[in-house]
């Protein structure tokens, strides 16, 4: 009766419960920070996970998606990130869009060697507006800039100035070094002899379009990636170039999607090692060897990944199908205790509660199968959020699943 569906049934819930922009963040909100290090104001736009009022164990990356005044990228690029959440490809983040108005562009990003006040945005970043953010939300060590262009040449400045900080940066149309800048490549070369004694992963992927296409930064990117391939870079140093045939201004939308998908990709395919470990262990539930996994996960990403409604979900449907005959009599019972340990994290879901009496209704446990079942449709009828035409849905169901003999 029950399919590999479950897995996005909390998302489709959601899903139809709540129709707006984006489907795993809440609308962004505006913000303007005065700056004490910059004597100015930063224009920030917010955006937070749509569960993060419920998730208090959780803490969350921060991701600085630099140059908002540029809407087109701008906007391509928060879909991209949703996108990439909603499928459960990479966690879900604070997300800051922080506008680089054009008057102050140049100055923003040109460090103060050089006249200008990328130095004192990053102690901005680091100190001020990571203050902030730690004093509404619960955020990790985690921290990733995203930028452009200019943004991406004081991307890669502010990683190689402040490694203790940054985790990683995302860089379309960087250059080599503001364009062969000697100061900023001995800073580059101090954050790669710095690094192998830091106890965490660095993350840094960068772009270019062609000069054929009206990219003028080609051979300076080309330059940048012939410098890293000649070194005897880090292991805890994590790089790739990509190059594309366009323009200058279509590389972000290219490169954010592909990095973000490289940088996560132990996080996107956790669930699938999740199942191995399932099919490996026939006679018990291997929660030490998911611990570990999660553990591990944790420890390369640099800030805490914990099983989630996709876990629980995922591994509860693997044992209750059992299309390959793996689990024999005990899976039913392996699936009722993923179910009880779900409803011990998320006891206010309506869906485990059914499941769980679908469970024993199969196994002819009534009393308990209609004690779980009746507990679901309290749920749904206390949740505000469900609409009318979705809970007549969901009740009809349970009801139905009442009759199962």
């Amino acid at each position: 009766m029950r399919t590999y569906y479950i897995f996005f049934f909390l998302i489709i819930v959601k899903y139809s419960a709540i129709a707006q922009e984006y489907s795993s963040y809440e609308q962004p909100f505006q913000s303007n920070l005065y700056s004490e290090t910059l004597k100015d104001s930063v224009n920030l736009e917010i955006i937070l996970p749509r569960g993060i009022k419920n998730n208090t164990d959780i803490e969350y990356p921060i991701i600085y998606l630099l140059d908002k005044q540029n809407q087109n990228n701008y906007k391509y690029n928060l879909n991209t990130i949703d996108y990439l959440t909603s499928l459960q490809w990479m966690p879900e983040a604070i997300i800051v869009g922080i506008t680089f108005p054009w008057n102050k562009r140049n100055t923003w990003t040109n460090p103060n060697i050089l006249g200008g006040k990328a130095d004192d945005f990053i102690i901005f970043l680091e100190k001020e507006l990571n203050n902030e953010l730690k004093s509404n939300y619960p955020i990790s060590n985690f921290n990733l800039l995203i930028g452009h262009s200019r943004t991406a040449i004081f991307s890669s400045y502010a990683l190689s100035k402040s490694p203790v900080f940054f985790n990683g940066v995302i860089a379309s149309s960087v250059s080599n070094f503001d364009f062969g800048d000697k100061q900023q490549q001995t800073q580059f070369e101090f954050f790669l002899n710095k690094i192998p004694s830091i106890p965490q992963k660095y993350y840094y992927y960068f772009s270019v379009g062609e000069q054929l296409y009206g990219d003028l930064h080609e051979t300076a990117v080309d330059a940048l990636n012939s410098y890293l391939i000649s070194k005897d870079l880090p292991k805890n140093l994590e790089w790739k170039y990509y190059k594309y045939k366009v323009a200058h201004n279509l590389t972000p939308g290219l490169t954010i999607s592909r990095a973000l998908s490289e940088i996560f990709k132990d996080y996107g395919k956790r669930i699938n090692i999740c199942f191995n470990l399932a099919k490996a262990s026939k006679n018990k539930v291997p929660w030490d060897d998911f611990q570990e996994l999660y553990s591990s996960l944790s420890s390369k990403l640099g800030f805490e990944i914990l099983p989630s409604k996709l876990f629980f979900n995922s591994i509860a449907s693997e044992y209750y199908n059992d299309y390959d005959n793996i689990y024999g009599t005990k899976k039913l019972d392996f699936t009722l205790e993923v179910l009880v340990k779900a409803i011990e994290k998320y006891p206010k879901d309506f869906s485990y509660f059914s499941w769980i009496g679908e469970t024993y209704m199969t196994r002819k446990d009534y009393e308990k199968g209609l004690q779980f079942l009746n507990r679901s449709i309290e749920l749904i009828n206390n949740d505000k959020t469900i609409s009318i035409s979705d809970r007549i849905s969901y009740i009809e169901e349970i009801e139905a699943l009442k009759k199962i003999k």
